[in-house]
């Protein structure tokens, strides 16, 4: 199982644009390439139903959201509030690796299932997520800092050219 996380940096108790809009970008993308999208602390949903028809209703992107709404007709949109176990090996996308927990994108492959977490925000993702996330990972390989949606196109490709190939079997 491949998933893209996308961990909600912003405020909790007020729904902003950008919730809207990030999701909207993902969704064609993970559906492209037959990966997962999950949102944490995402607490303005219950459902992913609901979430799916909120954001369609809201969006042109992604034919209006069709993208979306197939993810959650296919079970693979979740709203979590923490990563269950069997979305495999927690990867923090940051242009900061801790060397210790670096992960380099050949060994990608080598994994069997993996959720990537992806700081919706300007901070990117916090130090508990980044600690407790068993790998880190520079998508960009040169510290460079990339602005959320950029890193989830960039992350989709990656997986598609290098991992979903194998994660497919």
């Amino acid at each position: 199982m491949i998933v893209i996380c996308l961990v909600n940096t912003y405020d909790k108790l007020k729904l902003h644009e950008i919730h809207l809009r990030s999701v909207a970008r993902a969704a064609p993308l993970c559906y492209a390439f037959n990966i997962h999208l999950a949102l944490l602390d995402f607490p303005f949903w219950k459902r992913a139903d609901d979430l799916a028809k909120d954001v369609a209703n809201y969006t042109t992107i992604g034919n209006s959201g069709e993208y979306l709404l197939k993810l959650s007709e296919e079970g693979k949109l979740h709203l979590i509030d923490k990563i269950p176990a069997h979305f495999g090996v927690s990867i923090a996308t940051t242009s900061k690796p801790d060397p210790k927990k670096s992960l380099d994108i050949e060994s990608l492959p080598s994994l069997n299932s993996a959720t990537f977490l992806i700081g919706l925000g300007r901070r990117g993702l916090p130090p508990d997520i980044l600690k407790s996330a068993r790998y880190h990972l520079d998508i960009t390989r040169q510290g460079i800092s990339l602005e959320t949606c950029t890193a989830i196109g960039a992350i989709a490709m990656l997986l598609a050219l290098k991992v979903v190939k194998k994660w497919r079997k």
